[in-house]
């Protein structure tokens, strides 16, 4: 089963219906998904596309934000104050415990896209944006 030509190499971008994964060779797409799909997947897949389109219609606020955040990242959404408030939640509950350790990184997706760390050790060694240490 081949994708689509169209088919992101990303695992973050958000996937047309008309791209998905498709139980056949993408030759035969054209003229047999509908024979080859329960109808309600590709109905399905409108649906949730309409719904990100609409910017989350009838959505809560607090899912409204979250998806929000999922599907568009930090961009804008004061990320250095969030930063300084982990951090001294994790400062917090250390204090207070000491069986686990708590710490953050944090690793924005183009940096991420851009460096392509190995293991979680390459993250924490890379990635030091506003954990109050010098790089």
């Amino acid at each position: 089963m081949a994708l689509h030509s169209d088919f992101p190499s990303s695992p973050f971008d958000i996937l047309k219906p008309e791209v998905r994964w498709f139980p056949a060779d993408e030759a035969l797409r054209e003229i047999s998904m509908e024979k080859l799909m329960p109808p309600l997947v590709a109905q399905l897949r409108n649906k949730v596309k309409d719904f990100r389109d609409s910017g989350y219609v009838n959505a809560s606020d607090t899912s409204r934000s979250l998806l929000n955040w999922r599907f568009k990242g930090q961009k804008g959404l004061d990320v250095e104050p969030k930063m300084r408030r982990l951090r001294q939640w994790c400062e917090d509950i250390n204090t207070m415990q000491s069986k686990i350790k708590y710490d953050f990184v944090y690793v924005d997706q183009e940096s991420f896209e851009k460096y392509k760390p190995k293991s979680f050790n390459d993250l924490l060694t890379a990635f030091r944006d506003y954990r109050g240490e010098k790089q």
